[in-house]
């Protein structure tokens, strides 16, 4: 079992995985907490256990974005995703963890379609 010091939420962000200064690739959150997250991958990242990189949250609000840049280290490699430690934390990394977890994403009318409202 593991062994958490905060709760997680379900939460479906677009993130982008960069290391060294280099775009790895996109993904997105399954789930989030103030200690980490886990991020599905569609395609492997060259990534291994304790690299540190930077997660970069992409928030979208009414045609508006907002970027949540936050240090973080692998913790798991797993199939279809990859979990991550938050390190490096201050009251700037807590704020933007706690806009990350409120957010919702925006409803499309292609979304509400999908899903039976019209």
């Amino acid at each position: 079992m593991e062994k958490r010091w905060s709760e997680r939420k379900e939460l479906d962000v677009d993130v982008d995985v960069y290391q060294h200064g280099a775009l790895l690739g996109s993904c997105h959150s399954s789930d989030i907490g103030l200690g980490g997250t886990f991020l599905s991958t569609a395609e492997p990242l060259s990534l291994h256990k304790d690299e540190d990189v930077d997660l970069v949250f992409r928030l979208l609000s009414q045609d508006q974005g907002t970027r949540h840049n936050v240090h973080a280290r692998v913790t798991r490699i797993a199939d279809g995703g990859i979990g991550f430690k938050f390190c490096n934390f201050d009251t700037g990394v807590f704020r933007s963890l706690q806009e990350i977890m409120l957010y919702k994403r925006p409803s499309t009318p292609e979304s509400s379609t999908r899903e039976g409202v019209h």
